[in-house]
């Protein structure tokens, strides 16, 4: 598997030297372009379109991707999805035989307001997405290829991640309290073990690998790549986060995206933290 950061919040000095030449854009979002099994796989679109300039200047050709994944609803995810469908029209693509299969929880596409900034979904609502793409929802996990799946709805089964609501979210008229349940995850089953790439995991990083292990029947980790969604997390939460994932011990963490500083200090107390951004290109095997 190839994997390249199209979108994080931050950019980075490729290890790739046809790409230390040239510059790249970064925003508060993340989109990760994922080459697997023969396939291509889009994960996430970031906030704005900005993932098809930046995959332009490392010349990869998103115009024939088999799989669009979203982790979640959120904006910063999903933002640039408007932009990927002018891109498909543009090129004269208005067959949905022509155009990826677009994988994401049912939930994905609900409105989900947070005040005061407002909406913070998607924007699109997901009976115009079927007029794009090729739609398959889904709470179970999803094998895209022979090695990749899409994790679903992610089992949350400890009780130190994921307490705090997100803003409301509306399934009917009145909004509910928003633990973002279509928070998901793919996890690429290498040789070697699993490589585990998240969106903002709001379901919680812990609980995400624990599920991941249990859905690919590998206690194995190699990487860990994504946002972590801590962001100055409670004294207890980083601790057991601490505890957990060194147990697990996988062979490197590239937090990105939603993980504040002092996080990823901590968890470099005991485990390996690698840089991670906007270019950064990595394979597993």
């Amino acid at each position: 598997m190839k994997l390249t950061v199209l979108v994080d919040n931050n950019t980075i000095l490729s290890n790739n030297p046809h790409f230390q030449d040239r510059y790249f854009l970064s925003e508060p979002g993340l989109s990760i372009f994922i080459e697997a099994d023969g396939k291509k796989v889009l994960f996430d679109t970031g906030h704005t379109g900005i993932f098809l300039q930046n995959s332009e200047k490392m010349n990869l050709d998103l115009s024939d991707l088999d799989y669009l994944v979203l982790s979640h609803g959120h904006i910063d995810h999903t933002g640039g999805l408007k932009s990927l469908i002018d891109f498909y029209q543009n090129q004269g693509k208005t067959n949905l035989k022509d155009k990826p299969t677009l994988i994401a929880h049912p939930e994905c596409f609900l409105s989900k307001i947070d005040s005061p900034w407002g909406e913070i979904g998607c924007g699109i609502p997901e009976a115009e997405t079927t007029c794009h793409f090729q739609l398959q929802l889904s709470r179970e996990p999803l094998w895209l290829t022979e090695n990749l799946v899409f994790l679903g709805e992610i089992e949350r089964s400890n009780d130190f991640e994921n307490l705090t609501p997100l803003g409301k979210v509306y399934k009917n008229t009145e909004g509910q309290d928003d633990y973002i349940l279509d928070d998901s995850a793919l996890v690429y089953k290498g040789s070697k073990g699993l490589i585990i790439i998240t969106g903002c995991s709001h379901a919680g990083i812990c609980n995400i690998t624990k599920y991941a292990q249990k859905v690919c029947r590998d206690e194995r980790v190699i990487d860990i790549i994504g946002g972590l969604h801590l962001i100055n997390p409670g004294p207890i939460q980083m601790e057991k986060t601490k505890e957990f994932l060194k147990n697990v011990a996988p062979q490197t963490i590239r937090a990105c995206h939603c993980t504040s500083l002092r996080p990823k200090l901590a968890l470099a107390e005991s485990l390996n933290v690698e840089e991670v951004g906007t270019g950064s290109q990595l394979e597993y095997y």
